[in-house]
């Protein structure tokens, strides 16, 4: 099985080659300095690796997914696909750094970027809210067996995408899909293996283990379409509201909430609580635009859930209060992981995650690295950030 059970099989994994140890050097906001408290991201920021040309760009409200070799994305390589060999990747360790004056106290995270819908300058005056687009866009071909109800991926191309149990997925066919199964229909998937899987009616009978019972193998091709690329189920996936480009965000300060969100247990109509996140006036580039300033409406960097909602499986409408006279603020889908506390002036920190931290955290196949800035005081603008990030695969 792949993954790693014990110090051998790491010292192994080590011995055989099967790490990457890559670079990273990054600057701070482009256009502006930020206040204590205040999170920013580090996508646009110059450097190793450049910045980003993704994250104001594509179609209003429609849900995005990132890869690591998405155009344009400058995510932080960390070692390549390793799943269709049967291993799995893990972070092993990270290191940070930072000579500007007055950068630290401050936290860096590392963070997976797995999609993001965009809020256009357009749809700044609209308050009312604003349904975004979920298409289930990724896919891949499959064959089911009648005799067990298991069905199989046809191809390598889904395994890197981890298809987990609960994830709502659709079927189409060339021909006849395979019985009882519908198109235009809403299934939950049971994962068996990286290649299989099993079909649930309804996502309680996913977690139950209670699968369709397959009668035919159907006719033709059949295709198996799914939304997010990693984290498929949302299980753990958070949201962070930020400006992704160089004009600022002004000049009021709205809630932003999110009127309609699907959660990791796959139920809709769920919604950001009564006392909302309030955007920043004239929030620069990269900002996220709730953090900063302590009092009503300052949050960490992560968007506040639902009482009881452990991720966010897609977003369905996006709202703000006020107008913001300019820019554009978009909202990516997350999951963090790990981050490093920097305290002192040129001391590099670091983060073992074999025994420092014990946790291994899993990089997954097409995995965008990012990562974001936390001041603990005010940061100049273009602070250099510098490190490196390690890998290993077994």
């Amino acid at each position: 099985m792949a993954g790693i059970a014990s110090h051998d099989q790491l010292i192994n994994a080590l011995s055989n080659g099967q790490t990457f140890k890559n670079n990273y050097g990054k600057n701070f906001n482009p256009t502006s300095p930020a206040v204590a408290n205040e999170f920013h991201t580090l996508f646009r920021g110059a450097g190793n690796p450049p910045a980003d040309a993704l994250f104001d760009t594509g179609t209003t409200r429609t849900f995005v997914p990132v890869l690591d070799n998405t155009a344009s994305a400058s995510t932080i390589q960390h070692g390549g696909n390793v799943q269709a060999s049967n291993y799995y990747k893990y972070l092993l360790n990270m290191t940070a750094v930072s000579a500007a004056a007055t950068v630290v106290p401050g936290v860096v995270k590392l963070i997976d970027v797995i999609g993001y819908y965009r809020m256009a300058t357009a749809d700044l005056p609209t308050l009312t809210a604003q349904a975004c687009t979920n298409t289930l866009g990724r896919s891949d071909t499959f064959t089911a067996n009648a005799g067990t109800d298991v069905c199989t991926y046809t191809s390598t191309a889904s395994i890197p995408s981890n298809l987990l149990t609960g994830t709502r997925v659709r079927f189409t066919t060339t021909t006849t899909l395979p019985a009882p199964l519908a198109t235009l229909t809403d299934y939950y998937l049971i994962r068996m293996s990286d290649g299989t899987f099993e079909v649930a009616s309804s996502y309680a009978n996913a977690i139950a283990g209670t699968q369709i019972d397959i009668t035919d193998a159907g006719i033709g091709t059949h295709t198996i379409t799914w939304l997010l690329p990693r984290y498929t189920n949302g299980a753990g996936v958070q949201a962070i509201i930020f400006n992704p480009a160089a004009t600022a965000l002004g000049a009021v300060t709205p809630n932003l909430s999110f009127p309609d969100y699907t959660n990791a247990a796959q139920a809709t109509g769920r919604a950001t609580p009564t006392v909302l996140p309030v955007g920043k006036s004239a929030a620069s580039n990269s900002h996220i635009l709730y953090t900063g300033a302590t009092g009503t409406g300052k949050y960490n960097y992560t968007v506040p859930l639902m009482s009881g909602d452990n991720g966010i499986a897609q977003i369905n409408s996006l709202q703000h209060s006020a107008n913001y006279s300019t820019g554009m603020y978009t909202v990516a889908l997350i999951k963090e992981i790990t981050e490093i506390p920097l305290s002192t002036l040129g001391l590099a920190a670091e983060r073992n995650l074999l025994t420092e931290m014990p946790s291994l955290p899993r990089i997954y196949d097409s995995a965008a690295l990012y990562l974001l800035y936390g001041s603990g005081v005010n940061t100049p603008a273009s602070s250099a950030i510098s490190g490196t990030i390690t890998t290993v695969w077994n």
